[in-house]
């Protein structure tokens, strides 16, 4: 039995330069009446520079069809695999992993596919989908996998702040009246992923400095002291990422973290000026 990983393009393992052999589904980018294949055919630096470009832009998104889906698993089956591991971003933020389910129904019988939302996004995403590789390259079984996976979910979450309102505000995340009020204010919402993978506005602060350090106190809460490896992740800013960098060495001790982008899908919905931090806790 030939098997592998397969992750969603949101999983960011596009700009991991560390080895793997995980597979990619990915999630599709609409602008300017043109569709692009995120991270193949949209890169997140150019694509960020295009959102700086045409700062009134409001791109588009879009899962793949079931039918894409399930040519995706016969071009996997007639290289040799049949038995995938899939990881995906979090189901209620994207109906990718439902369309992975539709797929497998036409597959049944043909190929072994099991399916995991990580129930989050971003990189955070990504490190289930690396997990689960080197846990195959070690020869442990699916349920192994899985075990070692659910207990992941359990212990990880993202901390992140939004410098610019304009994107959420343009993709329906928030209401006219709450843009109005949030560009008003000055609000720098702090947001973060639960553990359900829904995003939640956990706090609401007129200064993104003030933001950044904040997210510094949160992270202390939620590990209570506890060992736990983290990275950077970041959209179209890099003096803001520069400047939250500083933050994490002096306030947390972090250094040379993982900055991970976040891909074009995901920056379409939050826009470029995002910046925050991923967590795993350790097991003891």
């Amino acid at each position: 039995m030939k098997r592998c990983v397969v992750d969603t393009s949101t999983g960011g393992l596009d700009y991991y330069q560390g080895e793997h052999q995980v597979k990619i589904i990915r999630i599709k980018l609409f602008m300017h009446d043109k569709a692009y294949l995120d991270g193949d055919d949209m890169k997140a630096d150019e694509f960020y520079r295009i959102m700086r470009t045409h700062p009134d832009m409001v791109p588009k998104t879009s899962q793949p069809s079931v039918g894409e889906l399930i040519q995706f698993f016969e071009d996997l089956y007639q290289q040799g695999y049949d038995a995938c591991f899939v990881t995906t971003i979090a189901s209620v933020l994207s109906g990718t992993h439902n369309a992975i389910k539709l797929a497998m129904k036409e597959l049944e019988g043909k190929m072994e596919i099991r399916l995991f939302d990580t129930k989050t996004v971003c990189f955070s995403e990504g490190l289930f989908a690396l997990e689960a590789d080197q846990m195959i390259q070690d020869g442990k079984t699916f349920d192994e996998i899985e075990e070692r996976l659910d207990q992941m979910r359990k212990r990880n979450t993202i901390f992140f702040a939004v410098d610019s309102l304009t994107h959420l505000v343009l993709n329906g995340r928030l209401s006219g009246t709450q843009a109005f009020m949030g560009k008003l204010l000055k609000i720098k919402p702090i947001l973060q992923v639960q553990e359900s993978g829904h995003i939640l506005s956990i706090e609401k602060i007129r200064n993104i400095k003030h933001a950044l350090h904040s997210i510094t106190d949160k992270v202390k809460d939620y590990t209570q002291g506890r060992p736990y490896d983290a990275y950077v992740l970041y959209t179209g800013n890099p003096e803001l990422r520069d400047y939250f960098l500083q933050i994490l060495k002096s306030e947390l001790g972090l250094e040379h973290l993982y900055e991970a982008p976040s891909t074009p899908v995901v920056g379409a919905h939050i826009g470029p000026d995002v910046i925050g931090l991923g967590v795993f806790i350790k097991e003891e």
